[in-house]
């Protein structure tokens, strides 16, 4: 599995490292991560998705949206739901600047959540699309993915 970070502008920072993937890459069963392919982390002003998941035959690429700039990040979403859990990660929303204010520990944990999310995207796709990923995921899907994801990151926090 490749991890790549897209090169960005001083201000802007990931906060996770290549040592933290390693972590994560330690808690995921090994066959589920021969069909990753890639994660790649990018800092992309112009989009409301912070994790992408996409499908090439057996095997997948995953996407990360996340990066701050000067401890911020962008508010994607007006979604009651998104803002929820930008709170429960101890993201400090800023409604009327579109922007959220993240102490590194907590970018590090939410980053976490994200790249989980999406690696439940393929465990979902696999226990349950018989290998065919939708383009859009159902309201069960994301939730179940949710789930996954807050599971597995009990795990790397213990």
């Amino acid at each position: 599995m490749k991890i790549l970070y897209d090169a960005v502008s001083s201000e802007y920072i990931y906060p996770l490292s290549k040592k933290d993937i390693s972590r994560v890459k330690e808690l995921i069963l090994p066959e589920l991560l021969e069909k990753i392919r890639k994660i790649r982390f990018g800092c992309n002003t112009r989009t409301t998705q912070e994790g992408k998941t996409t499908q090439y035959g057996n095997s997948y690429e995953i996407r990360i949206n996340f990066c701050l700039n000067n401890s911020k990040t962008l508010l994607l979403s007006d979604n009651n739901k998104y803002k929820d859990q930008i709170k429960e990660f101890g993201g400090v929303i800023d409604n009327k600047a579109r922007l959220i204010t993240w102490g590194m520990k907590n970018a590090r944990r939410y980053a976490l959540f994200l790249i989980l999310h999406e690696i439940g995207h393929i465990v979902y796709c696999d226990k349950y699309l018989k290998g065919n990923m939708d383009t859009k995921g159902s309201l069960a899907e994301e939730q179940w993915c949710d789930n996954y994801a807050i599971d597995n990151l009990k795990l790397f926090d213990g």
